[in-house]
């Protein structure tokens, strides 16, 4: 071998391969690495659960809450025995029993039964009127709406509880379903008798058939001179009561008063149901045809105010005996049987808004003392004796504060056709 194929001996050896020595991963890595592992798969599981936790609770919270909802839009019984207290008991009673004759029953009425606290409803958002079958017997009155006065809560708490609390019924019906009634028919006018109502309930009773007024408006030629002139053996009424019905004083409003209502007053100063000198004279020289044809004039007049509060009341007191009554000392509201804002009820229960005020107080007075006494089932007689002086004028100059009642529209008014014996038998001498 030569010597350029000798080896040099400073190279290393051909057959060297470097290598790198193998370690051991230490045992503390192994014990930490197993121990994140346990902790990942730990933690894992506990979210998981923790997300079933949070799922289960926030469902549990949404039941609770809409069953929360669900017992505040609820109609309460409680509330809605006060309501029907405030509002409907004067007429109806405390336990819904009705006045025969007049008023007819809530409690184990047919018409309850069967219509439910949707056709309370009805009745009482629009009023009804006219001829009506209750339970076998025969009404004929006038309820005013209740709609514009009270809201879709207490309408749902006081027809709730007619439904079921005077009666065995099992449905209520709630504020949202008021409202949406109220949306349909919150502005139509006052149910005509069973006749129409029958076409809300099903399996209603017989009823009778609906008024059909034929109505015609008064002799201008023959007003004209009684309200003006007069006539040999009657007073103009103007001279008294003002050029447009607006009263003066002690002497009352006529303008928008029912037509029937005035028939009936002129009726009981005829006959000495009701005590004035002045009128009975006026009334006992005009006739029938010429009573009706004065109280249809008047009922369809709308003038302004002729009143202002004068008696230094306290009109805050006056409201609340005008709104709400004072069963403290046994008084309903005004507005329960007058109607809402005082608007009137015929035939029974005239307008009161917008009346000089002189003449409520003296004609409360008056039924307080024995003096007056036609009012519809000597009603009047017990309030006015619960009230003290002071509320007389209270509610007298409350009720001077409010806008004038509307004149009537024609079919409101009594017709022509009406006898004088039909008139004078509906007179009320309680």
């Amino acid at each position: 071998m030569s010597d350029k194929m000798k080896k040099d001996p400073r190279l290393p050896d051909e057959t060297f391969e470097p290598f790198e020595e193998t370690r051991r991963i230490p045992l503390p890595v192994y014990w930490i690495a197993i121990a994140l592992a346990i902790w990942g798969v730990f933690m894992l599981v506990e979210t998981s659960h923790s997300t079933q936790v949070a799922d289960k609770a926030r469902a549990q919270l949404d039941k609770q809450e809409q069953t929360k909802t669900a017992q505040v839009s609820a109609p309460d019984p409680a509330a809605g025995k006060a309501l029907f207290s405030d509002n409907c008991a004067t007429c109806h009673g405390d336990a819904g029993e009705g006045v025969a004759g007049a008023f007819p029953p809530l409690h184990g009425s047919d018409v309850v039964k069967l219509g439910g606290a949707q056709a309370v409803t009805e009745i009482v958002m629009r009023g009804i009127g006219g001829p009506l079958n209750v339970n076998g017997e025969s009404y004929d009155g006038e309820m005013p709406a209740f709609g514009s006065v009270l809201s879709d809560k207490e309408i749902s708490e006081i027809a709730s509880y007619v439904a079921t609390g005077l009666n065995d019924g099992t449905k209520t019906i709630s504020a949202s379903e008021v409202a949406d009634i109220r949306k349909v028919s919150g502005d139509m006018d006052p149910w005509n008798g069973g006749a129409e109502l029958a076409g809300l309930i099903n399996g209603l009773p017989a009823q009778p058939d609906a008024k059909t007024p034929a109505a015609k408006g008064p002799d201008a030629k023959l007003v004209a001179q009684l309200v003006n002139e007069g006539t040999d053996t009657v007073w103009s009424c103007a001279s008294c009561h003002g050029e447009k019905g607006e009263g003066l004083e002690t002497v009352p409003r006529l303008a928008g008063l029912p037509a029937a209502y005035l028939v009936k007053q002129l009726h009981d100063f005829q006959k000495g149901a009701r005590f004035n000198d002045s009128m009975a004279y006026v009334a006992k020289g005009l006739s029938d045809r010429e009573i009706i044809d004065l109280a249809n004039y008047y009922a369809g007049m709308s003038s302004p105010s002729g009143a202002t509060p004068s008696l230094q009341g306290d009109l805050k007191r006056g409201a609340q005996l005008a709104k709400e009554g004072d069963w403290s000392i046994g008084v309903p509201a005004c507005f329960t049987c007058h109607g809402p804002s005082g608007i009137g009820v015929a035939p029974e229960f005239p307008g009161i808004a917008a009346q000089q005020p002189s003449y409520v107080a003296h004609q409360l007075a008056m039924w307080a003392g024995g003096a007056r006494h036609n009012s519809p089932l000597g009603l009047m007689a017990g309030i006015s004796k619960a009230l003290s002086d002071a509320d007389r004028r209270s509610v007298a100059d409350y009720l001077a504060s409010l806008p004038p009642v509307p004149g009537s529209k024609p079919a409101d008014m009594v017709a022509m056709t009406t006898s004088a014996s039909a008139a004078k038998e509906s007179s009320n001498d309680q």
